[in-house]
């Protein structure tokens, strides 16, 4: 296929079976053949839609692979006559710790009249409801982005005309340079002038975007442009996501380190969770990518440090002291001591056997430790290991120590 424009971006479509492949023609030459990735978002009547490919400004492309209804949109979003320079806007805030910066709309060059339909109605009015969640995506496009307001506007004509969604799928996109780019219209509706820069309204509550099928309300997407199935994480983009997530925490009063239910306030479903999160904790899907995910711990450790809570306790409890007294023909009773408080279990079996049996968990939270062993074999040596652990859930065992029965 031949498009009238230089494809900065294809957005491929399909019906049934699976669209496979994509190559580009430039100056005259054909490249090589890439995969097609299925997109994070849900069908649309019927509809599965690919990442976005860059193009790079290629002349033509092709497609192949066991795929029916196939539709392809090419998107050149640097070439047209509107130029726009991202311009820092003034975030707002009202929390303890300042909104960074973030490109308006209008900076990055959102056309507005994509959210509208022919008759001036709005495809996805403006709703708002009480922040819980804080997402955390990739958006699969090229890293080392050389014009990432392109990408974004490219993504903005994606979701919100190709895949019918009125809008911007993200509330806020990140650049590998740190810049951070408002994501989904926050006016209210019907307007085209009114956005605002928090992605809330007037009372605080966070707009619903279309990042996560199912649980869009009362959660805030973010993305940062790029793909990090296996590549790292540019620090800027990395040390901009942590300082949003830290005001988004600050400014909803959420606990970074937090584990509560999500609660749907439209549909009603729920879901326990942390409050930062990857996409894949959310659906069947590889977002944010491996490298990503495996960053959320420490990204939600930075949050929380930057908030001023202390470092998580990641230290299990240190036991000392073990010792067996009150031995009898079958019974025995077995004691130790922690730095702090915790609880107490003994693991316990006959000597050169590998049958462990367990006493009951005692939860209570002490550091003096005593559990009686009953029931014991007479005349029989004994081989046990002892285990506390503290409130926050961290586990200590001790090496394995002997006793014997009496006659």
């Amino acid at each position: 296929m031949r498009p009238n424009v230089p494809v900065g971006y294809l957005g491929i479509s399909w019906t049934a079976g699976r669209a496979t492949g994509v190559r580009f023609r430039r100056a005259g030459h054909w490249g090589p053949w890439r995969e097609i990735e299925v997109g994070d978002t849900p069908p649309v009547h019927g509809r599965t839609y690919s990442t976005l490919v860059p193009g790079a400004g290629a002349e033509a492309y092709q497609l192949r692979g066991p795929a029916a209804g196939v539709r392809a949109v090419a998107i050149d979003t640097t070439h047209g006559p509107r130029r726009f320079v991202p311009v820092l806007t003034d975030a707002e805030a009202s929390a303890a710790l300042g909104q960074p910066p973030v490109v308006s709309r209008a900076a990055w060059g959102a056309d507005e009249s994509f959210r509208f339909r022919g008759d001036g109605s709005e495809v996805w009015p403006p709703a708002f409801y009480p922040m819980q969640k804080l997402i955390v995506h990739h958006t699969a496009t090229q890293n080392d982005d050389p014009d990432p307001a392109a990408t974004v506007r490219a993504i903005y004509y994606y979701h919100a005309v190709t895949q019918g969604y009125g809008d911007i799928g993200y509330n806020f996109l990140v650049a590998g340079n740190g810049t951070i780019y408002k994501g989904r219209y926050s006016g209210p509706a019907g307007s085209i002038d009114q956005d605002t820069a928090t992605g809330e309204d007037a009372s605080g509550d966070g707009v619903t975007a279309a990042h996560v099928g199912g649980y869009n309300s009362g959660t805030m997407g973010i993305a940062i442009l790029g793909d990090y199935t296996s590549a790292s994480v540019p620090a800027t983009a990395r040390a901009a996501l942590v300082d949003h997530l830290a005001w988004e925490s600050d400014h909803h009063g959420l606990d970074p380190l937090g584990v509560s239910t999500y609660t749907n306030p439209v549909s009603g479903a729920q879901k326990t969770i942390d409050t930062i999160s990857g996409h894949r904790d959310w659906a069947a899907t590889e977002c944010p990518g491996g490298t990503l995910y495996a960053e959320l711990p420490a990204i939600r450790r930075d949050v929380a440090a930057q908030l001023g809570a202390p470092p998580p306790d990641t230290q299990p409890p240190v036991i000392s002291g073990v010792g067996v007294s009150g031995v009898t023909r079958t019974s025995a009773v077995v004691s130790w001591a922690t730095n702090e408080p915790g609880t107490s279990q003994v693991a316990y079996w006959v000597s050169g056997t590998s049958t462990v049996l367990r006493t009951p968990l005692d939860v209570t939270l002490v550091t003096a430790h005593r559990v009686s062993l009953s029931g014991l074999r007479r005349r029989t040596r004994y081989a046990f290991r002892v285990t506390s652990a503290d409130a926050a859930g961290n586990e200590a065992t001790s090496s394995t120590s002997t006793f014997r029965t009496k006659r």
